[in-house]
C-alpha cells in the first residue's frame, strides 16, 4: 500500500511539473543571461530598475507581497514546494523560465543556489513620517544591513533610513539577509542623510548609538515618535550626525571585547526601545 501510494504522489509530481514547463516554461537565452547577471552590480540594478532574488523562502515572501516580479528562473528538478509557488507566479501572469543547474548557477549570487531566482521591478517607498525609524550612518557591510531591516520588521519599525555611505538596499547579500522584511518595510536612501533626518522629522527624538556616550541604553525612555541612529563599526556616527542628535546612548558590556557587531547592537537596542 505505502509503495503504491508513493509511486502515486510521483506520478502527480512529474505530471504537475511537466504540465507547467510545457505550458508555462521557456528555456533562458543568453540575452536574460546576460541581464541576470549584470544586476550582481549597483549600476546595472540602478540603470534597469530591476534586483535579483534567490531561494524559496525569499520567492514565497516575494509571491506575498506587493513587488512585482519580471521573471521566474528555475532549475531543472526543482522541489514540489517550488513547483507549487512558480505555479501561483505563472497564474498570475509572470513568465517562468527554465536552466540547466550550471547555466543556473552562473546566474546567482550564492555559491550553492536554491532552485528558484526572480527579477524584480525596484519599488520605492514613502517615508512614514509619524512613525519611528531605524537609521543607518556609513554601515557598509550588505550582510549588516540585511540584518538590520530583518531586525526591524521584527520589533516593529516600518521603516529604516540609509545614508550615502551604506551598502545598497538592493544587493543580493542585502535582500538575501533580510529573510523577506525588504518586502515589508519602508526602505529609504538618502545621501543628504542628516540633513534629511533633522527637516523631515522635526518632531521626533533622534538617538545616536555610540561607545563614547555617556548615558547607557537604558536610560532611554522615549515617547511615540523617535529615532535610532547607528554608525559603522570602524568609524562610528559621523560629525554631521552626531551635530543633529537629540542624545547619544552605549550599550554597556562586562567583558573586553572592544565592540559590539552593529547588527547585535541594532538589536539591543530596538529591543529595549520599542517597549516604550
Amino acid at each position: 500500500m505505502f509503495c503504491n501510494l508513493y509511486f502515486v504522489n510521483l506520478y502527480k509530481f512529474n505530471f504537475k511539473f511537466s504540465k507547467i514547463m510545457m505550458h508555462y516554461a521557456m528555456p533562458i537565452s543568453q540575452r536574460l543571461k546576460k541581464l541576470i547577471k549584470s544586476l550582481h552590480q549597483k549600476p546595472f540594478r540602478d540603470q534597469n530598475g530591476l534586483f535579483l532574488v534567490e531561494g524559496e523562502k525569499l520567492a514565497n515572501e516575494l509571491l506575498a507581497s506587493d513587488f512585482h516580479p519580471e521573471l521566474i528562473v528555475v532549475k531543472d528538478a526543482p522541489s514540489s514546494d517550488i513547483i507549487d509557488c512558480i505555479e501561483q507566479f505563472s497564474e498570475k501572469g509572470t513568465p517562468i523560465y527554465t536552466a540547466p543547474k550550471h547555466q543556473f548557477d552562473q546566474i546567482c549570487d550564492t555559491k550553492t543556489p536554491q532552485n528558484v531566482l526572480a527579477v524584480v521591478n525596484i519599488k520605492h517607498r514613502e517615508v512614514l513620517k509619524n512613525e519611528p525609524f531605524i537609521a543607518l550612518d556609513g554601515i557598509s557591510d550588505p550582510g549588516n544591513v540585511g540584518t538590520i531591516i530583518r531586525t526591524a520588521d521584527w520589533f516593529g519599525y516600518k521603516q529604516v533610513i540609509l545614508g550615502k555611505d551604506c551598502a545598497d538596499i538592493f544587493n543580493p547579500k542585502t535582500v538575501r539577509g533580510t529573510m523577506g522584511a525588504i518586502f515589508k518595510t519602508h526602505l529609504i536612501y538618502e545621501p543628504e542623510f542628516a540633513e534629511y533626518l533633522k527637516e523631515t522629522f522635526p518632531k521626533h527624538k533622534i538617538y545616536g548609538a555610540s561607545s563614547k556616550a555617556e548615558a547607557a541604553l537604558q536610560s532611554i525612555k522615549p515617547k511615540k515618535l523617535y529615532g535610532i541612529v547607528l554608525g559603522s563599526e570602524s568609524h562610528g556616527l559621523s560629525e554631521q550626525t552626531k551635530a543633529m542628535l537629540d542624545g547619544e546612548f552605549k550599550i554597556e558590556g562586562k567583558g573586553s571585547t572592544e565592540s559590539l557587531n552593529v547588527a547585535v547592537a541594532a538589536s539591543i537596542a530596538m529591543y529595549h526601545l520599542s517597549n516604550f
